[in-house]
């Protein structure tokens, strides 16, 4: 009896394991990577992106202005199933939008610049139900694999911060370069303001003790 015990033990461990890879694997799967899109915003007309999840489910987005320059913002408005505008920002180069889903459905994000074609950079990132309950049941699930599909989300969300940072440090260092090369031209033109300043002084100078001395 204590023999078949230990087989029968065995063999729940072994089903208890392979059912847990089995969830892994699907949540590797099913969790969606942070989608990336740069796209040209034509002057006057909306462009929107949809994407469709389900109730409780975590909404992670951000966007860039990659143009530089005046004009170079966005209207942005994000709206739920039912159209209700649950973010919006006015003329704004960068942005961050994070809410969990209220209701199942199709979520836009709508873009908009009433003036100039603009160049913006997009990032979204929708954490997926897997429906684990289809896969395996719930008793057999341990806390590991709930947190392996925390983890993979979390790393998700940290990809798009990541972008993010990187799209402002690029910015930034867009901005400094443009001040750096206007500052030089600026400094240049000085210096040649000066030495022509310098010249006519010089020459206006010399032409006074020329005239004493022709007198």
């Amino acid at each position: 009896v204590c023999e078949g015990g230990g087989v029968r033990g065995k063999m729940f461990r072994g089903w208890y394991g392979v059912g847990a890879l089995v969830v892994v694997a699907v949540v590797v799967l099913s969790v969606r990577e942070a989608d990336g899109l740069s796209f040209e915003l034509t002057a006057g007309k909306e462009l929107c992106f949809h994407e469709i999840t389900h109730k409780s489910n975590k909404v992670l987005a951000f966007f860039d202005v990659v143009s530089w320059g005046y004009g170079a913002y966005v209207y942005v408005k994000v709206k739920d199933p039912n159209l209700n505008v649950i973010k919006s920002f006015d003329a704004e180069s960068e942005g961050r939008v994070e809410f969990t889903a209220e209701a199942d459905g199709e979520y836009s994000f709508c873009f908009h610049n009433p003036y100039t074609a603009t160049e913006v950079s997009f990032w979204v990132n929708i954490e997926n139900d897997f429906g684990l309950a289809d896969v395996i049941k719930e008793e057999h699930v341990n806390d590991m694999v709930y947190s392996v599909e925390r983890l993979n989300s979390l790393v998700s969300a940290a990809k798009i911060d990541l972008s993010s940072f990187k799209a402002r440090e690029a910015r930034h260092r867009q901005t400094a370069e443009s001040n750096r090369r206007r500052v030089t031209a600026w400094a240049a033109i000085e210096c040649v303001l000066i030495v022509l300043v310098a010249g006519v002084q010089i020459y206006r100078i010399r032409k006074l003790f020329e005239n004493k001395r022709s007198i």
